[in-house]
């Protein structure tokens, strides 16, 4: 099964550094390499919706909580997603009829009606990554490697322009536009960014 070392690792060659045994030990550059793939990870699904790093969560009534903000309740958003929930979702059996009225304050949401899901995106094994998205994370993280392990800036900057593409194309090109693509393809109803932020950013700003 694939697991982050494995990812971690596949990259380190890619730069020119050292495997390592285990990204839980007690040595600076296993550290350094664990905090290298998880800030890479959560900077990379902040830049697309990826459907494979979606996850449906009920939301937990903070009971103790009393708003002050007009709602009847208070609920705790997932710990470990990543941004703010794609969706919040009154009728489970109908993921698509999306509940707008609601106030998101950091990591609540405070709304008159019971129960609610939220629709979020945490960081997913590799197990779960598509293909192409592994490509493109696995050759930015050796970006990163070979600057911070390596200090070859050279090939830094030709890693970062293969897995992102040139600057004006805001790190949707390279290797990270091909595994965007491929999830757009595979799953068009749930990667149209229009279709999925225009109801939620009303909520969000009214």
């Amino acid at each position: 099964m694939l697991e982050p070392v494995d990812i971690v690792n596949e990259a380190a060659a890619l730069a020119g550094a050292n495997p390592i045994g285990n990204l839980d030990d007690n040595s600076s550059t296993a550290g350094a390499m664990k905090l290298a793939y998880d800030r890479l990870l959560g900077h990379m699904l902040g830049i697309h919706w990826f459907s494979w790093s979606l996850s449906t969560r009920q939301l937990s009534r903070l009971s103790d909580v009393v708003p002050l903000t007009g709602y009847k309740y208070v609920f705790a958003l997932p710990g470990d997603r990543v941004g703010n929930p794609r969706a919040i979702i009154a009728d489970i059996k109908n993921p698509t009829a999306l509940y707008a009225a609601f106030l998101l304050e950091g990591d609540q949401v405070h709304a008159d009606d019971e129960p609610l899901f939220a629709r979020i995106r945490v960081k997913a094994p590799p197990r779960l990554w598509s293909g192409p998205f592994r490509e493109a994370f696995t050759v930015a993280l050796a970006a990163n490697f070979a600057l911070s392990l390596k200090r070859n800036r050279a090939l830094a900057a030709d890693l970062s322009l293969e897995a992102f593409g040139s600057p004006s194309m805001n790190q949707r090109g390279g290797k990270m536009l091909a595994a965007i693509l491929d999830d757009a393809q595979s799953t068009p109803s749930m990667t149209n960014p229009v279709q999925a932020w225009d109801p939620l950013t009303t909520a969000w700003v009214s």
